[in-house]
């Protein structure tokens, strides 16, 4: 949120105080760092800043944790390439990240598997309100932007498959880094379209210069965007510390849903940025959800999907993406 769990990493604000400052409050800690002064015992997990990661400062928060008999070293990474190599090098025992990212991690080696969700929906498109676009169709032939094979493009590209159109074909794609580019790009004309994410999407509309077109789950109902991975190591190691950390997660995704303005107060607070108001405007179910449950059928689907847009070369066994045991057992128990 703060800065995009879908692009490249770098940071874009709308907060009310500098980014860097809320992630150093949370933990003075980069990736350069990982090798340098591991807690004893402590399990490492590196988040980003963005509204999927909130049940792991609401975790945090409330002591769900150390609840759970377990020590917890939570870490705000810069981006998602320097979280996947700290998974990749162990200094790091559990991430959580978009799931196209964590699938072309998988898909190119790295020793990590998927063991639960965090969030749902979130991603769409974003015209300006003065504009006459009005359907996927009204975007033929013009300029639309995106990050490239991020979950941003995916979808985008998906949902333009479902209506018809050939993203390569029959829009004028441009790739941009950040997603402040591309909400500079947009607001200033230079697109007419910005394929995106929340809060930014909220804040557009909020701001009344722009205009939400649609959000993907009218294309893919409830799709994945953040997921929970694991590194295989910490999981044979410790299988016991997963579980209670997953058990963690569970309870607090069912806090976040349940109290979306406290939710709200805490990543704001966690984060010292944004405000309370545009944070809970954009957890709003019609939106995304907050979810810990993961069903291997979708992760595959969207790794078909990188498939056929050229950004992965074959899809993984299911068994090398998914591993569906901690989660389980993390669910016995529950009513």
């Amino acid at each position: 949120m703060a800065g995009t769990c879908c692009g490249s990493g770098a940071e874009h604000r709308l907060s009310r105080r500098a980014f860097v400052g809320g992630a150093m409050a949370l933990a003075a800690w980069g990736v350069a760092g990982c090798r340098t002064a591991r807690p004893s015992g402590a399990a490492l997990v590196g988040v980003r800043t963005s509204n999927c990661q909130l049940p792991f400062f609401a975790a945090q928060q409330r002591g769900l944790y150390q609840d759970a008999g377990l020590e917890v070293d939570l870490r705000l990474i810069a981006s998602n390439t320097e979280l996947v190599e700290a998974l990749k090098r162990g200094d790091l025992d559990v991430g959580s990240l978009p799931v196209t990212t964590a699938v072309a991690a998988i898909a190119t080696g790295a020793p990590i598997r998927i063991v639960a969700m965090s969030g749902r929906g979130s991603d769409g498109l974003l015209v300006r309100a003065e504009d006459d676009i009005r359907t996927l169709g009204d975007l033929r032939g013009r300029p639309v932007t995106t990050i490239r094979a991020s979950i941003l493009d995916v979808l985008l590209r998906y949902a333009l498959e479902e209506a018809g159109l050939d993203a390569d074909v029959d829009l004028e794609l441009r790739y941009l880094s950040q997603l402040g580019d591309m909400i500079t790009a947009l607001r200033t004309g230079q697109v007419d379209a910005s394929s995106n994410t929340e809060p930014f999407m909220t804040d557009a509309e909020r701001q009344g210069w722009g205009r939400v077109l649609g959000y993907y789950t009218a294309a893919w109902p409830d799709h994945p965007c953040c997921v929970v991975v694991a590194h295989e190591d910490f999981a044979q190691r410790q299988p016991e510390a997963l579980v209670g950390l997953l058990r963690a997660h569970l309870q607090a995704v069912d806090w976040c849903n349940a109290h979306r303005r406290e939710a709200a107060a805490t990543l704001v607070e966690t984060l010292d940025a944004f405000d309370v108001e545009l944070v809970a405007a954009s957890l709003d179910p019609a939106k995304m959800r907050l979810d810990a449950l993961v069903a291997p059928d979708e992760i595959t689907r969207m790794a078909g999907l990188m498939v056929r847009y050229g950004m992965i070369d074959a899809v993984p066994g299911t068994e090398a993406l998914v591993d569906e045991g901690p989660l389980a057992q993390a669910l016995e128990g529950r009513t």
